[in-house]
């Protein structure tokens, strides 16, 4: 089982920089986890715990809303959610929901910032590449809030047109969301 922990986080992007002494540091804290179509990684509002790399399947990022559940991301093979719980002890943003029998990788929390705390490079290694990651999610939410913002007041007639701090307090929200 630690041969295939080892396979599948060398073909991780989060590993891309690490040798393969330090991905072996980082296959000993993982654990392996399966997840039936319609189970539920975790969900939100439930504490952070730990990131989840996508061996094989696909997770949906589920976001509850007024109107229902909202599909944000599907995220297949390579894919990783529950970063900010490596860093900060926020509850979950969102719910990660198997839209297909999955295979995951975990990495919990706990051991992570036990290895950051023992200055493992590999935990520094991941933290720069979590960091790039959040780095273009949060590219990606200001793109869409400047859509939002140039969207003509006529096209949402039904609507009542978006405000100013409407659209700084949706920005302020985005720079925190995570899965």
């Amino acid at each position: 089982m630690a041969n295939e922990q080892l396979t599948a986080l060398k073909e991780m992007t989060i590993c891309r920089a690490l040798s393969t002494a330090e991905v072996e540091a980082i296959a000993a804290v993982v654990e392996s986890r399966e997840v039936a179509a319609g189970g539920d990684l975790f969900r939100e509002g439930e504490p952070g715990d730990g990131l989840f790399l996508v061996v094989a399947g696909e997770i949906g990022v589920i976001k509850r809303g007024p109107a229902g559940e909202h599909l944000l991301a599907r995220l297949g093979s390579g894919g990783m959610l529950g970063e900010m719980s490596l860093v900060t002890a926020e509850p979950r943003s969102a719910t990660g929901r198997a839209l297909v029998g999955t295979r995951t990788l975990f990495l919990p929390a706990a051991r992570f910032r036990s290895l950051l705390e023992a200055n493992s490079i590999a935990a520094h290694k991941m933290v720069a590449a979590i960091a790039d990651v959040l780095a273009r999610r949060l590219a990606t939410m200001n793109g869409i809030v400047l859509q939002l913002a140039e969207k003509p007041a006529a096209a949402n007639a039904e609507r009542s047109p978006l405000k100013t701090q409407d659209l700084a307090a949706l920005h302020r929200t985005m720079q925190v969301w995570s899965f």
